[in-house]
C-alpha cells in the first residue's frame, strides 16, 4: 500500500507573526498543519516516496483542515481516526531572533493521545517498508501504547523501524521519559535525535552518547547539531556534513525535513556517505519557507546541491 508510515500526533501550528518577540506579546498568529510525524509523513512524499498516517483528530475544523491536507499532499489517509469527544490539538509557536521556536501545547486530553491499540491495523502496517514514530503522543496513554502495539506488528513482519525522539519536557508531567525511550531503542533500526536529545538520554557527552545509543539496539544514528551540519554514526563508520548556509525564515520542523531525506536517503539506497548532505539540504531548504511541512521536492533538493 504505502512504503513509509507515520504513527503519532497530528495538529495546529499557530505560528506568531513577529519574530523575535515572546508569546505573551504576540497578537496575530497564522495556521499550519504540524506535528513532527506528520511533518515526516509529508516530507518523504515531497522526496518520492509513498506515506500513510496513522493518527487521531476531532472532529472539528482543526481535523478537517489537516485531513484535507494530507489528502492534498496525497498522504494516504485510511488510518486517520475521527473522535466527536476530544479536540483537535494546537501547538502556539513563536520564533526567536534566530527564527527557532518554542512552543505552548494545548493538548492534555486531545484527540490524538486517544489513539488506542485495538485501532492499529496489522494488515495497514505489514505492507510498508518503515514504520516512523516519535515521543510526543507517547508521553501519554492510551496513545502510548497504540504506539508500540504498531512497533509489534512493524518488527513481526519485518519492517524497520525509526524514531525521532522530539523530546517537549513539559508534555511528560514532570515524570522522566527515558523508561519509554530506552524500550523503544531495543526495537528501533534508525534513531534521530538531537545532540541534547542524545546526551540527555544516555546521560553522556558527545561522542559517548553517540555510542551509547548504538549499544541500546538501533543500526543507524542521525545526530542533527543545528548550524554544525548532522552526522550518521553506524557501528561500521561515521558519516558527517556541514550545514548549508542560507536565509532562515523559520526553524519550525527542521529536524522532521532532515527526517525526511535520511529515510529517503536509505530508502533509496543511497551511498551512506552522501546522505547526510542530501538531508541536510532538505532541511536547509525547509527553513528558508514558514510552516513545517513546507518541504521542497526531491528536484528543488538536487538542483540546490548542484549549485
Amino acid at each position: 500500500m504505502v512504503e513509509v508510515i507515520a504513527i503519532g500526533e497530528i495538529l495546529i501550528d499557530m505560528i506568531a507573526d513577529m519574530p523575535a518577540k515572546p508569546l505573551e506579546v504576540q497578537t496575530t498568529f497564522k495556521r499550519f498543519a504540524g506535528g513532527a510525524p506528520a511533518n515526516f509523513a509529508v516530507g518523504v512524499r515531497h522526496l518520492g516516496l509513498s506515506s500513510g498516517m496513522i493518527t487521531k483528530v476531532g472532529d472539528d475544523f482543526f481535523g478537517n483542515f489537516l485531513i484535507k491536507t494530507l489528502e492534498t499532499e496525497t498522504v494516504e489517509i485510511s488510518q486517520v481516526k475521527i473522535t466527536s469527544e476530544y479536540k483537535t490539538a494546537l501547538a502556539f509557536v513563536g520564533l526567536d531572533e534566530n527564527r527557532n521556536p518554542s512552543f505552548s501545547f494545548y493538548r492534555s486530553p486531545c484527540a490524538d493521545i486517544m489513539l488506542t491499540p485495538e485501532e492499529i491495523s496489522e494488515e495497514y502496517i505489514k505492507s510498508a517498508k518503515l514504520l516512523m514514530c516519535g515521543t510526543v503522543s507517547m508521553a501519554d496513554e492510551p496513545a502510548r501504547s497504540a504506539i508500540f502495539k504498531a512497533i509489534d506488528y512493524a518488527k513481526k513482519h519485518g519492517l524497520q523501524v525509526a524514531c525521532d525522539p522530539n523530546l517537549r519536557d513539559d508534555l511528560w508531567h514532570n515524570k522522566d521519559p527515558r523508561e519509554h525511550i530506552f524500550k523503544v531503542l531495543k526495537d528501533t533500526d534508525i534513531f534521530l535525535p538531537s545532540i541534547s536529545e542524545a546526551e540527555f538520554i544516555t546521560q553522556e557527552k558527545g561522542e559517548k552518547a553517540f555510542e551509547s545509543i548504538l549499544e541500546l539496539g538501533p543500526s543507524i544514528v542521525g545526530i542533527t547539531r543545528g548550524a554544525e551540519g548532522a552526522t550518521i554514526l553506524t557501528k561500521n563508520g561515521i558519516f558527517s556534513a556541514p550545514s548549508y548556509k542560507v536565509d532562515v525564515v523559520d526553524t519550525t520542523g527542521a529536524g522532521d525535513a532532515f527526517a525526511a531525506g535520511l529515510i529517503t536517503g536509505l530508502l533509496t539506497k543511497m551511498p551512506l556517505k552522501e546522505i547526510p548532505y542530501f538531508a541536510n539540504a532538505v532541511s536547509a531548504l525547509k527553513i528558508t519557507r514558514k510552516g513545517a511541512m513546507n518541504v521542497p521536492s526531491r528536484q528543488e533538493v538536487e538542483d540546490f546541491m548542484n549549485q
